[in-house]
């Protein structure tokens, strides 16, 4: 039986053009249901988005062990597969009233390095911690209390439109064409993420291929097997 991640959002809004006065306004935002509030803070994900964005949250996971080591994460995971991605979808929220949501991609499987003599599709969807969606989207994850407090409740309907990068220091963009070795889990019977892979360790499950090694994109680790 696979470990299970405890992921505590603890998430802070930074509103560049809403708040008081046009000032940059920060609020404390209530964690999700199975979020710590102690939890410390982390401001910025190691990978920025291309995406325009006018709001940023961000938030820290609690890991159930060490990430940062890439064979721990291999052996947490499912497969560890080479891939291409074909394309990059809609950011989604599958579980209902979490803060965070999900990038999505599609990608083709070029090879199954582990484990041996497994089989997938040839092409396949990942889901993905982190990513941008509207603040109606957002805001409509919260509770009524979490609203008043932030002062969610009284966003204008174009302050509603604006783009919020939602992502904690694991959050990492792949790109459309590139191919890169990731470490997933089969969620595809998940009542929640049904017919998707998942990469719940975001970055620290992907790597590119240096020299004939494996080397992750957030940590530099090589991955040895």
């Amino acid at each position: 039986m696979k470990k299970i991640i405890l992921c505590s959002i603890l998430a802070i809004i930074i509103f560049s053009s809403i708040g008081c006065n046009g000032n940059k306004t920060v609020l404390n935002d209530k964690a999700d249901k199975k979020g710590n509030n102690d939890t410390k803070i982390s401001f910025e994900s190691k990978q920025e988005t291309k995406e325009k964005i006018d709001t940023y949250i961000s938030a820290e996971c609690t890991w159930a062990y060490d990430v940062t080591n890439p064979e721990t994460v291999l052996k947490n995971t499912d497969y560890l597969v080479k891939v291409q991605v074909k394309t990059k979808e809609k950011t989604k929220y599958f579980v209902k009233n979490t803060i965070m949501p999900n990038s999505t991609y599609n990608v083709k499987v070029l090879d199954i390095i582990s484990p041996e003599n497994a089989t997938l599709p040839q092409n396949i969807k990942i889901a993905v911690s982190g990513g941008v969606v509207s603040m109606e989207e957002y805001v409509n994850t919260l509770d009524l209390e979490t609203k008043e407090k932030t002062k969610t409740d009284k966003l204008s309907k174009k302050d509603l439109q604006k783009l919020v990068m939602i992502s904690s220091e694991s959050y990492y963009e792949l790109e459309q064409g590139n191919e890169y070795y990731i470490c997933i889990r089969d969620l595809t019977q998940d009542e929640n993420y049904k017919g998707y892979y998942g990469m719940p360790e975001g970055g620290y499950d992907v790597f590119q291929e240096k020299d004939g090694l494996y080397v992750n994109v957030l940590t530099q680790n090589t991955l040895i097997r």
